[in-house]
C-alpha cells in the first residue's frame, strides 16, 4: 500500500536522481516512518483488529458450545435463539413504524396548508406566462408587419399586372 509520505520521498528521490536519468524503484527508497504512523497502526490493531478476532473466536465457540452440549435443552436454546432473532426485526419494525406514522401525520397537516400556496404559486406563474406571451408578441410585431406589407404590396402589384394584361 502506498502511502503519502512514501510519494512524497519518491518524488524527492526522483527529482535528485532524474538529472543523471536514473530511476529509483520504490524499494530502495528509506521508509516513511513516523509516530503517527506508528500509533495509527497500533489502534489499528486493538480498535479493529483484536476485537473482531476475538468476537469471532467467541462465536465460534459459542457455537462449538451449542453442537457438542447435549440434547436435553435442546428445545430451550431453540427458542432463546429464536427471541434473540427476533428482538431485533421487532425493534427495526418499531422504529420504521413510528417514522411511517410521523410521517403519515406530517403529510396530513402539510396537504391542509399545501392548496394556499399552491394557488399562489399557479397565480404567479400564471402572471408570468401572460407577461412572457405578451412580450414576444410585442417583440414580434414589427417582423410581422413588415411580412405583412411586403405581401400585400406584392399581391397589389400582381392584381395590376393582371389588370394590364385584361384591358391590352
Amino acid at each position: 500500500m502506498l502511502v503519502v509520505g512514501d510519494l512524497f520521498t519518491f518524488i524527492k528521490a526522483f527529482q535528485t536522481t532524474s538529472k543523471s536519468s536514473k530511476i529509483v524503484s520504490m524499494d530502495k527508497l528509506p521508509p516513511f516512518e513516523r509516530s503517527s504512523i506508528k500509533q495509527h497502526q497500533r489502534e489499528r490493531f486493538w480498535q479493529i483488529i483484536a476485537p473482531l478476532v476475538l468476537f469471532s473466536l467467541l462465536i465460534a465457540a459459542a457455537g462449538g458450545f451449542t453442537v457438542f452440549a447435549g440434547g436435553e435443552n435442546d428445545r430451550l436454546w431453540a427458542d432463546i435463539s429464536i427471541i434473540w432473532l427476533v428482538i431485533p426485526v421487532l425493534i427495526f419494525s418499531l422504529i420504521l413504524l413510528v417514522v411511517l406514522a410521523g410521517s403519515i401525520y406530517l403529510m396530513a397537516r402539510l396537504l391542509k396548508i399545501t392548496p394556499n400556496f399552491t394557488r399562489r404559486a399557479q397565480t404567479l406563474f400564471y402572471r408570468i406566462e401572460k407577461g412572457t406571451r405578451k412580450a414576444a408578441d410585442f417583440s414580434v410585431k414589427p417582423v410581422l408587419w413588415i411580412k405583412q406589407f411586403k405581401s400585400r404590396l406584392r399581391d397589389f402589384m400582381i392584381y395590376i399586372k393582371l389588370e394590364k394584361k385584361e384591358r391590352s
